[in-house]
């Protein structure tokens, strides 16, 4: 699975500045309001940020215990598609109260509603995008060691991350179990 992309966390969060700017612009000419999420979108984002932590400490923490006692790899896969959705999500949020800033702290200036609630879901997004970096980069899987030739010398109990699970081999013999004059009845 790809990391998350700098560039095109900046992509998104500029078209979204340009349309949040043009969103402005078209509600004050058409005489509507100013199209921001209130603070009820903040606690929103907080209580993803709040999961995404919850879940990327999990996986961090999971990567000091035993092979056989780790998490399923999908778990951690569905904890950095997360934090992964919540970073393009928040800097598209981001972008577009930045662009609704830009239209309106020159005219409203810094004292008004519009401009406090933009302002928090800028901040709030920027923390959002912050922590799917962060959670992110716990979920990854460190690299194997190499030697000189190579070739991989990888020692499962000294390195973090995940590592190739060894099954216990069954005690039980299942030819036995199986082949039983009871059963072939």
């Amino acid at each position: 699975m790809s990391s998350i992309r700098v560039g095109w966390v900046v992509v998104v969060a500029v078209v979204a500045a340009i349309m949040g700017w043009l969103g402005g612009f078209w509600a004050a000419e058409s005489g509507w309001a100013t199209p921001v999420l209130g603070y009820s979108a903040v606690i929103t984002l907080l209580a993803v940020m709040a999961i995404e932590l919850v879940l990327g400490i999990r996986v961090l923490r999971d990567r000091q215990r035993p092979v056989a006692d780790r998490l399923h790899p999908v778990t951690a896969t569905r904890t950095l598609i997360l934090a992964q959705a919540g970073t393009y999500a928040a800097a598209a949020i981001g972008g577009w109260h930045l662009g609704i800033l830009l239209h309106r702290v020159p005219q409203a200036g810094f004292g008004s509603k519009v401009v406090t609630e933009a302002s928090v879901q800028v901040i709030t997004a920027l923390l959002l995008v912050v922590v799917g970096f962060l959670v992110e980069h716990w979920c990854r899987i460190p690299p194997e060691d190499s030697d000189a030739n190579g070739t991989n010398q990888h020692s499962p109990s000294s390195t973090p991350g995940a590592q190739p699970t060894t099954r216990q081999s069954d005690t039980n013999n299942w030819s036995s179990r199986y082949n039983t004059p009871e059963a072939n009845r």
